[in-house]
């Protein structure tokens, strides 16, 4: 059975293509669009919320598709969604992986040329292209022939788009193209647009726009689509183009002006929900908005005019001054969402999200010090990982690195091992100059049946502990459940490590009832993380926000294993900026005495 996001997704796509062929109601296949659309913009995976039973809580997919997904989860092939899907041969959807073939084109190719064969479809399709016959169909002919010819092969050479990226794979290339058009003659300012701006989990394509005039456009353009990583140009125009780079991912800049830059900022960077009710908004006090600026949209006695061109647009510079103009706070990017964040900038109840500059430490690094650990050690030693946490301003860092291992080790060798660290750390760091309090840690392996994996002797040996699930991730809820209670009544355990073990497009949340853990984490004063690592991004930000309502604290992490990977703290505060923190719910956004306060809880 398909459960990933990306493979839910496409199976409502698929559905939606059978509707098109089928010319089923224009709205049904609008709305399965949109829910595809929706489950692969989640930043959890819809299957874990199926098992939560929180299903019909996703905004953006309506009561009868629920139902069929709620089926689809249950009895598998003999769904409604399996069973619309098998009407339709199953290559014409292998034929729409093709660039530039449709529906409509790649159903009627199988149909006139019998292109039945899943294993072979492409090959076969190939080989009619090339023996002319696709030329003589009906609407297709020799150019038609021609192109699909060129676009099985950009398809065989792999530079197409196979799925979202990770956010933070994305904000890569992002920056690597900004920096490339930095310095180019006419550039004021560059900005990333949509979903990637928003911070979701995984993208779609790369959206960039460039503060800059017209007199200059066509240079940014012409340096733009010549970047280095490109493989394709997709389109280019005088304030507009298109790219693709390695794996056929899209990357889009357009070109706009200072003055009305805020407005085009605003628009492009969404969400959909949010701006469909900014849009309504907006409308209730007047007003119609666009990428251009603000018009009023009625006369004085409440009447829509007839005539909008010639209604004057007041345009922005900046987003704080569009939101102003409509009586709001600016609103972050991150939790623009279609939630109630409109209405708290109508109270000016925004919160200030925590910030990168708010952290004050971390607690999760890997050394390289060979404590014969239960799973891989990091690259550095601790003195490197404390210069490094000195660079970055920090006042505090801890050493957590993975608990020996277990299996055929007796407990008092253990404990020897955790001793003598504990003894090489303190004698290691004396010798230096510390301006920067350290901590030392462990991370700990939550076993199966709850206990940790270090014995209890060897707790007089770290100042704290970090309890993570590294194995047996698919327990069924009860039991994952009474395994993470089960570990967090341990002495000294104050973070729960990477709580849901997902790693994004690769491994499914665990099934975790997750209102008990957030309350038992909440009672003890035990931070969840937000594990930064770009394959992890977890706590989820709608978990982080749950968590939240429930009183529990937070620490952004890294887990890095090299000290390089200490600059990935950024992504971690984007997803608690995702979640709403603010930093007096981040451990690690709190000063030095706070922190040994919390530690000797």
């Amino acid at each position: 059975m398909k459960t990933t996001n990306q493979e839910i997704s496409q199976l409502l796509r698929s559905v939606a293509v059978v509707y098109l062929l089928q010319n089923v109601n224009h709205f049904r296949i609008i709305a399965y669009e949109k829910a595809a659309d929706t489950v692969e913009q989640m930043n959890r995976e819809i299957k874990d919320i199926w098992e939560s039973g929180q299903l019909s809580s996703i905004s953006g997919i309506g009561p009868t598709i629920t139902q069929h997904l709620d089926e689809y989860f249950k009895k598998g092939n003999i769904s409604y969604l399996i069973k619309t899907i098998n009407q339709i041969p199953p290559t014409v959807f292998l034929l729409m992986k093709v660039p530039g073939l449709g529906p409509k084109k790649a159903f009627k190719l199988v149909k006139e040329l019998k292109l039945m064969d899943e294993k072979t479809v492409i090959d076969d399709l190939l080989n009619e292209a090339k023996a002319g016959r696709i030329a003589l169909i009906e609407s297709f002919g020799a150019k038609s022939q021609a192109d699909i010819i060129e676009s099985i092969k950009l398809y065989k050479t792999g530079n197409f788009k196979l799925e979202r990226m990770p956010m933070p794979i994305a904000y890569k290339l992002a920056l690597e193209i900004k920096e490339f058009l930095q310095g180019e003659k006419g550039v004021k300012a560059i900005d990333i647009l949509g979903s990637l701006r928003r911070m979701v989990s995984t993208i779609g394509d790369v959206d960039l726009s460039v503060v800059g005039d017209k007199l200059h456009s066509k240079t940014i353009i012409n340096r733009f689509v010549n970047f280095p990583g490109k493989v394709s140009t997709d389109n280019q125009g005088e304030e507009k183009a298109s790219i693709k780079v390695g794996n056929g991912r899209r990357v889009d800049i357009r070109i706009a002006n200072s003055e009305s830059y805020g407005a085009m900022l605003q628009y492009f960077t969404g969400s959909k929900a949010h701006n469909i009710k900014l849009r309504e908004y907006a409308l209730k006090k007047g007003y119609s908005l666009s990428e251009y600026g603000i018009k009023k949209s009625q006369n004085s006695k409440g009447k829509i005019q007839n005539d909008n061109s010639k209604l004057k647009i007041n345009k922005f510079t900046s987003e704080e001054s569009f939101y102003s103009f409509l009586g709001l706070q600016y609103i972050p990017p991150e939790i623009r969402e279609g939630t109630n964040e409109i209405e708290l900038a109508k109270q000016n109840k925004i919160p200030r999200l925590v910030e990168l500059s708010d952290i004050k430490g971390e607690f999760h690094v890997h050394s390289s010090y060979n404590l014969q650990p239960s799973h891989d050690l990091g690259v550095n030693t601790y003195p490197e990982i404390l210069n490094k946490a000195k660079k970055l301003g920090y006042e505090y860092i801890a050493f957590s690195d993975h608990n020996p291992k277990i299996t055929n080790v007796h407990d008092s060798e253990i404990i020897s091992i955790m001793k003598k660290r504990k003894d090489d750390i303190n004698r290691e760091l004396t010798k230096s100059n510390n301006k920067i309090d350290y901590f030392v840690s462990c991370e700990v392996d939550i076993l199966p049946d709850g206990n940790i994996a270090l014995p209890e002797g060897a707790l007089g040996h770290v100042d704290l502990i970090i309890v993570s699930i590294h194995s047996s991730f698919r327990m069924a809820r009860d039991m994952m459940t009474s395994r993470i209670m089960r570990a967090l009544t341990y002495p000294k355990v104050k973070i729960l490590g990477h709580p849901t073990g997902r790693l994004l497009q690769k491994r499914s949340e665990i099934d975790v009832d997750w209102s008990t853990v957030f309350k038992e984490c909440a009672a003890r004063d035990i931070a969840l993380e937000i594990n930064a690592y770009p394959e992890r991004l977890d706590l989820p930000d709608t978990l982080v926000n749950q968590a939240k309502s429930y009183g529990c604290k937070f620490a952004i992490n890294t887990d890095a294993h090299e000290i390089s990977q200490m600059d990935l703290m950024f992504y971690g505060i984007s997803v608690a900026r995702r979640g709403w923190l603010t930093s007096e719910y981040v451990v690690n956004a709190q000063p030095l005495k706070t922190i040994k306060e919390w530690i000797k809880k």
